[in-house]
């Protein structure tokens, strides 16, 4: 999971990287991943996040790139020891306030430290690539950030006093769908059944087999193809036997073979109620973002954590694909 995040840090950076944004409660993952930056350390951490926080439109794999680079940065401010604050609210923009975010609700993140401060001459640069003013620094961390907000449709600012201490602020979209609704949808995925035949899609088969032993515990019957063909083949083959499958989960990329890209046309030509749910490591390919308008009802980012896919495989089953495409 580590390499999976230094990887996705290069990614963002670079050209690609688009985030695959969900409606998400922001306070756990960033509990969950501020604590993790800051063990080890003399800081502590304080929190204020509001019960009442709007659901963000996020990715939350990003966002936890976000809040750890953040965080990082403050301990290192700190070498003696200090204190970060995160404190999270909700926040209606009209457009003459901020005139880079679009009107609109947004969840706003304020991460402060009380450390040695930016010096003024720097703070217009602290965003750039390769700009650091530490020995051993990349000048990637900030700069990642500042992709990864940008890539959400947000905003990032940052103040400073030299010997006071820095705050930097984060804008993120809020997300259509109500807590209420959120929960609502939780609560109906919770209760899907298990059960059912998964047909898996991947050209390694080390993935097939670890997919297999995992949709298995999960409750699933399995069977597994190596490409697209091979997919379309046995989605066909199992509707005429009258032993249809409930799932199809797909590898995106197949070197030298179909893809998951090219094998949903098909399957949906073939059923169009077909439920589908794109996999892959790639996160910068646009199906990942753009997943129901390429036919697809779910997407799960390589590699698996369990409850993502469980909570993937839930949704999927529980929702209708007829309109995806």
């Amino acid at each position: 999971m580590r390499a999976r995040d230094l990887t996705q840090q290069l990614l963002t950076f670079a050209k690609g990287g688009d985030p695959v944004r969900a409606a998400v409660l922001l306070p756990e993952i960033i509990t969950e991943v501020s604590r993790f930056a800051l063990h080890g350390s003399r800081v502590k951490c304080e929190y204020d996040l509001p019960d009442d926080l709007w659901l963000a439109d996020a990715d939350k794999g990003q966002i936890g790139q976000v809040v750890q680079n953040l965080v990082i940065n403050a301990v290192q401010a700190m070498p003696e020891g200090g204190t970060v604050r995160i404190a999270m609210r909700n926040d209606h923009i009209d457009g003459l306030v901020r005139p880079a975010l679009a009107p609109g609700d947004y969840v706003q993140i304020a991460i402060s430290d009380t450390g040695v401060g930016i010096r003024p001459e720097h703070l217009s640069r602290i965003f750039d690539p390769y700009f650091t003013t530490k020995q051993m620094g990349s000048g990637l961390g900030l700069a990642a950030v500042y992709s990864i907000v940008n890539k959400h449709r947000g905003a990032i600012d940052v103040e400073s006093q030299l010997g006071v201490g820095t705050t930097f602020r984060i804008w993120l979209p809020a997300s259509a769908t109500a807590p209420e609704g959120a929960e609502t949808t939780r609560t109906s995925a919770r209760g899907v059944s298990m059960k059912g035949r998964v047909l898996f899609m991947d050209d390694e088969e080390a993935i097939r087999q670890m997919a297999t032993i995992l949709l298995r515990r999960f409750g699933f019957d399995v069977v597994c193809a190596a490409d697209g063909a091979e997919t379309v083949r046995k989605y066909s083959e199992a509707r005429a036997a009258a032993q249809p499958f409930s799932l199809v989960i797909m590898d995106l990329t197949v070197p030298g073979g179909m893809g998951g890209r090219e094998a949903i046309t098909q399957l949906r030509a073939i059923d169009p109620q077909v439920k589908a749910i794109v996999s892959s490591g790639y996160s910068s390919d646009p199906v990942l973002a753009n997943y129901r308008t390429y036919g697809f009802c779910g997407v799960v980012a390589k590699p698996y954590e369990v409850s993502d896919l469980a909570r993937v495989l839930r949704d999927a089953l529980a929702c209708d694909c007829s309109d995806a495409g």
